[in-house]
């Protein structure tokens, strides 16, 4: 996995607006998230920021709250096809999510959670000489 695909997944997360966070030890840094659901990443899409999740996460990650997604450095492939191949040969079910869930209605007024997690966080797993840092402010 490229450099460049780390950034791209980083950028694409961002303009989904969620958060991301960096962590050496995403497995550890995702125990700080006790009231929320936390998944494990099949795959990861670097060109859109969609994550895919597999086997037992599956019912858990749709219907969370809080959705905080583990992806390790290995699972950042650099487009969908790719990502979705890659977690397709881990399981025959999958699921894909790219942010928190929102809809509109016909006035305009945003509802976020109607159909999946109203909060969406991702935990990357960063360089060793990184220090855990959240990408956004």
């Amino acid at each position: 996995m490229s450099e460049n695909y780390f950034k791209m997944l980083i950028e694409a997360l961002e303009r989904n607006s969620v958060e991301v966070i960096l962590s050496p030890n995403p497995k550890e840094e995702a125990k700080k998230y006790a009231g929320a659901v936390v998944g494990f990443a099949a795959s990861a899409a670097a060109d859109v920021g969609v994550i895919f999740f597999t086997g037992s996460e599956l019912k858990r990650s749709a219907l969370a709250d809080h959705h905080v997604a583990v992806v390790e450095r290995g699972a950042i492939m650099p487009d969908i096809i790719a990502a979705y191949r890659l977690a397709l040969s881990k399981s025959g079910k999958i699921l894909a999510s790219s942010s928190a869930s929102k809809t509109a209605d016909i006035e305009g007024k945003l509802v976020w959670g109607m159909h999946g997690p109203r909060k969406f966080t991702v935990i990357l797993e960063a360089e060793k000489n990184e220090d855990s840092a959240s990408v956004k402010e």
